[in-house]
Formats: C-alpha cells, sequence, structure tokens
C-alpha cells in the first residue's frame, strides 16, 4: 500500500518547484534592484552635501574643485554617470550654495527594463541628491 502511494506523487516536487520558483526569482531580483536604488540614492545625497559644504567653507579660493569633492565623497558612485551641477556662490555670508547629483540608473540585471503588458519599464530610474549649505555661517 505504502509503495503504490508513493509511486503515484513522483512528479509532484518537480510540479511545485516549477510553479513557485520563477516567484522566488522575481522576489529576489526584486530585493537586489531595490536594495541597489536605495543605495545609490543615499550616496548621491552625501555627495552632494559634502559637495555644497565644501563650496561653502573653500569659497573664496581659486582650487575649489566642487564636482571632485562630491565624486570623492562617495566611492560607491565610481563607474555611474553621475553628473554634478554646482549653483549659487558665496559672495556675501549668509547666501546659499546648492549642489545637486544626478545619475540615470540601469538596471542592474536587465530585467526590469523590458515592457510588460503594456506597463512602462521601471528601469532607467532618474535619481537625484541635493546639498544645500549656508555661505560663512
Amino acid at each position: 500500500m505504502i509503495l503504490k502511494r508513493l509511486g503515484t506523487e513522483s512528479g509532484a516536487v518537480a510540479l511545485e518547484t516549477a510553479i513557485i520558483l520563477p516567484i522566488l526569482l522575481i522576489l529576489l531580483v526584486g530585493m537586489l534592484e531595490f536594495g541597489r536604488v536605495y543605495n545609490v540614492q543615499i550616496s548621491l545625497t552625501h555627495s552632494a552635501r559634502e559637495g555644497a559644504r565644501h563650496a561653502a567653507i573653500h569659497s573664496g579660493r581659486p582650487t575649489l574643485d566642487t564636482t571632485r569633492t562630491a565624486l570623492d565623497a562617495s566611492p560607491s558612485l565610481a563607474g555611474l554617470p553621475v553628473t554634478v551641477v554646482p549653483t549659487g556662490t558665496c559672495a556675501n555670508p549668509g547666501e546659499s550654495v546648492r549642489v545637486e547629483t544626478r545619475v540615470r540608473l540601469r538596471s542592474m540585471t536587465g530585467l526590469l527594463e523590458a515592457q510588460f503588458f503594456d506597463l512602462p519599464p521601471l528601469f532607467p530610474l532618474n535619481l537625484r541628491g541635493i546639498g544645500v549649505m549656508r555661505c560663512g555661517g
């Protein structure tokens, strides 16, 4: 009786695996992509803040390089096409300098760049970080 029962369920495990495995893989890829986007967003904000801080402190110096300082502040952004846009000058104390960092982030796996069911693709994402510091204060 036991042998007969085991023989009828021989393909059940393979079928259950075939049904569950794609769902688990989609969840895993989604978690990896979300973690990467979150990390890049935090790094963009940090580098913009450091660039603005540097520009506010060293505003009168001819060697002021806000872009280099902002990019060096977050090594995790290396290899990404990051754009740094500093605006404002510190001509008078109390004015503000603003630094914006931008990146067009592509998908790590490429799976979320495809269009499914007439929905727009999730990637590439346009991310930005903004840092503002008051000069001379």
